[in-house]
């Protein structure tokens, strides 16, 4: 069975940059633009581990890991952010607190992406939930 990897960011350049990589990793790749779009995918397919920009239009990045939890999903999150105007911390650190995996701050670095995607996949999920 493949394993898939959402990819939500409102960026297309970051989608198709990240769905190119995994894909040659060998990974089933699937985009959304925002955090509705991806939850509308999880809810509709086997999703493993969700990249999530933690700045979209529609359904941010905390509150789509919120809805996550709160439908009790077991995807793994990678949530990544630039932090926009503000200090990339300022939304990394919260992402963690709500219930993502791991966090990793734009512009990423490709063979480190690879890597940690890879680490995820490889363990059991071990971030809490708020809602627990």
């Amino acid at each position: 069975m493949t394993t898939t990897v959402l990819i939500a960011d409102d960026d297309p350049m970051l989608r198709a940059i990240g769905a190119e990589l995994l894909s040659g990793e060998g990974y089933r790749v699937l985009e959304a633009e925002d955090g509705d779009e991806a939850l509308r995918i999880v809810e509709a397919e086997s999703v493993d581990l969700i990249v999530l920009d933690m700045l979209m239009p529609n359904k941010d990045g905390i509150e789509t890991i919120i809805e996550l939890k709160r439908r009790r999903s077991s995807v793994r999150i990678l949530a990544i952010s630039s932090g926009g105007s503000m200090d990339v911390n300022s939304l990394l650190n919260p992402a963690l607190a709500f219930g993502a995996d791991r966090v990793m701050s734009k512009p990423l670095r490709i063979s480190t992406f690879a890597t940690t995607i890879a680490e995820m996949l490889a363990g059991p999920s071990v971030a809490s939930s708020p809602f627990d």
